[in-house]
């Protein structure tokens, strides 16, 4: 594996990271994402593979919080990116998901009403944790901030320091 190769592979898996722990701390800061989640039945699960061997994120919707999973729950709506590179572009804010898909980059697999409930998640973090010049690229409707970026940033780092984002079995 090249150095490139290796880089890509770190990032993205820190993006990851980032993306459990803001999805984490959204909804008690923006009302949007707290009704998302509010629509959520208890045990709905994520997968996302970037590539074969590649970073994952496992999530489970559990006792009103957004776990991180050490593995794929039997039920999960699964979303796999098919290649490293073009994780690495999706998570970095290089390709609209809009761009992912109509180039065929990810495959999605679970009731498609589930997976969309994740998607409006994802746009609003993507609101938060981008700055506007990225955002306004990447995203067709640019979500409006409720609280500033740095709350979000804030919590995150608590969030990291005190163990909050640990896996669950």
């Amino acid at each position: 594996m090249s150095l490139k190769q290796q880089l890509q592979r770190c990032t993205v898996a820190v993006v990851l990271r980032v993306l459990h722990a803001a999805m984490a701390e959204l909804p008690r800061l923006d009302s949007r994402a707290a009704r998302e989640f509010s629509r959520m039945p208890e045990g709905l699960a994520f997968a996302v593979h970037t590539c074969v061997g590649g970073p994952s994120l496992f999530v489970q919707w559990r006792g009103g919080r957004l776990l991180r999973l050490a593995k794929a729950a039997e039920s999960a709506n699964t979303l796999s990116i098919k290649s490293l590179p073009l994780s690495f572009r999706l998570f970095c804010g290089a390709m609209s998901v809009p761009q992912a898909y109509a180039r065929h980059a990810f495959t999605v697999r679970g009731d498609l009403g589930e997976v969309m409930i994740l998607a409006r998640l994802v746009d609003l973090v993507e609101s938060y944790l981008f700055p506007r010049f990225i955002t306004r690229r990447i995203l067709t409707d640019v979500p409006r901030r409720e609280v500033c970026s740095l709350r979000l940033y804030g919590r995150m780092l608590l969030g990291f320091l005190s163990f909050r984002y640990k896996k669950y079995e």
